[in-house]
């Protein structure tokens, strides 16, 4: 926790220092812009316009866009999208894709040479961040307020999923224009149901029949395990999230903007996680889900696992690793019959503060949240649009996808503050923590409970 405290200290010392040298140099203009209101208002009348910088007549102005995804389909989707904008464009402007190198954290990805960037006045026009990342940054005061420009361009959120649109926001301002979405359901293997006795058309729907499930499904040899039903915290299962929003839980008071973490049904949902590793083994079973492979390894793919908590995204491996394997999906089973819940994440693109040419980037922005690039990011990423409309065009007669959509709506997004990156990693330690038998789950998730607000109330 201290380290993160340090961490979180240095950025605000960096951006502060920034702001102090006005962020000269290089490629970019400064905004400018310190915090508070005074802040918000020369950020917004830079957003008018004083900050576009007209290029000479016949030559196209480049715009670089930052992310960090690797290899795969979403790459070569934003990839194909962008070459469209590039080629029908009528602001003679040529998007300039780079990959950055990405720092890993708990399956989400920072982007620490954007804030260096930014800090030295030279940062990218667009970059491409989490989203559920943003009030982090926004707090940092790292990036531009996208209303305005927003209101310039013509671009609204309607017709936006609920989900896309919170995530953008922070303390009532946009600063990211959402791109893409995912959320989690419950795969299974109906092959392995139908060899344990189970009906692979009814799968679980409720926690009681899950663990039933599960015990059915799991197969040892001797000391090995050969066949597993279920691992509650593996891939989309991990996040403490997941189970404790199933458990009737939630973790975020908006009108009292403090972090519920302690609330009793998240601790009865990972107090079920430890119980869980128990029966199953304990030790031997925690040690045997660390080992488990990926990709063409990946547990479920190979039938070492009968079900896991899985993304949309994952359609797409199952078909590429694995293209017989005989699966359905379904809701996450919750505590109470019916009262399942999912929650989604996704990417969006934002302008880094001192970056120049904004009203082109929002250009670009609004372009990437239009039907015609929506439809194909959906199409060949398999990724969820944060347009209703789109997703439900693209996705809505394949029933591989009806516990998604069936759920989308009401998905829950990660609590919107700025401490959200510490919450997910101090959640991932929590569990970590529990399932080794260093603490109980209670000690475990009250003491976060109190730290975390402890972190959350210093930037109020």
């Amino acid at each position: 926790m201290k380290n993160k405290r340090l961490l979180a200290a240095s950025m605000a010392f960096i951006l502060s220092a920034a702001s102090l040298t006005g962020c000269s140099g290089g490629n970019n203009t400064t905004n400018g812009s310190s915090s508070g209101e005074t802040a918000s208002k020369e950020t917004n009348a830079e957003s008018a316009g004083t900050t576009e910088a007209e290029a000479p007549k016949g030559e196209k102005t480049v715009l670089t866009v930052w992310h960090t995804w690797g290899a795969g389909p979403g790459t070569d989707a934003m990839e194909k999208v962008v070459e469209m904008y590039n080629q029908s464009n009528d602001k003679n402007v040529e998007i300039n894709l780079q990959f950055v190198a990405n720092k890993a954290s708990g399956n989400t990805q920072t982007m620490d040479k954007l804030m260096a960037s930014i800090a030295a006045g030279n940062p990218p026009e667009i970059a491409l961040l989490d989203n559920f990342q943003i009030p982090t940054w926004a707090q940092q005061d790292a990036l531009v307020k996208l209303d305005d420009l927003m209101a310039a361009s013509g671009l609204s959120f309607d017709g936006i999923y609920d989900w896309a649109s919170n995530g953008s926001h922070y303390k009532d301002a946009v600063y990211s224009i959402p791109y893409n979405g995912d959320t989690r359901a419950l795969f299974y293997n109906k092959d392995l149901f139908a060899a344990a006795g189970l009906d692979p058309e009814d799968p679980p729907s409720t926690i009681e029949e899950l663990n039933e499930a599960a015990e059915k499904l799991t197969i040892m040899d001797g000391n090995t395990y050969k066949q597993v039903g279920f691992i509650p915290w593996l891939n989309a299962g991990k996040p403490i999230y997941t189970w404790g929003w199933n458990f009737g839980g939630d973790f975020y008071d908006v009108d009292t903007n403090t972090l519920t973490v302690a609330k009793a049904e998240n601790i009865e949902a990972l107090q079920w996680e430890v119980d869980f590793a128990e029966k199953f083994g304990g030790k031997s079973f925690i040690e045997f889900a660390n080992g488990l492979g990926s990709g063409a390894q990946d547990a479920f793919v190979t039938g070492q696992v009968a079900m896991a908590v899985r993304g949309n995204f994952d359609i797409a491996n199952m078909a590429q690793y694995n293209p017989d394997l005989n699966y359905g999906i379904c809701p996450i089973p919750s505590k109470v019959e019916g009262e399942h819940a999912t929650w989604a994440g996704g990417w969006a693109f934002v302008i880094p503060r001192g970056a120049k040419n904004q009203e082109l980037s929002m250009d670009f922005m609004k372009y990437m949240l239009s039907d015609e690039a929506q439809t194909v990011m959906a199409q060949d990423s398999a990724s969820f649009s944060p347009r209703k409309s789109v997703s439900e065009a693209v996705f809505g007669s394949d029933d591989k996808y009806k516990a998604f959509l069936d759920y989308i709506e009401t998905a829950k997004i990660r609590p919107p503050v700025p401490v959200g990156q510490l919450l997910w990693d101090n959640l991932n330690q929590v569990l970590d923590s529990a399932l080794n038998g260093k603490d109980t789950p209670e000690n475990l998730m009250k003491a976060l409970d109190v730290s975390i607000n402890e972190e959350l109330k210093k930037l109020n």
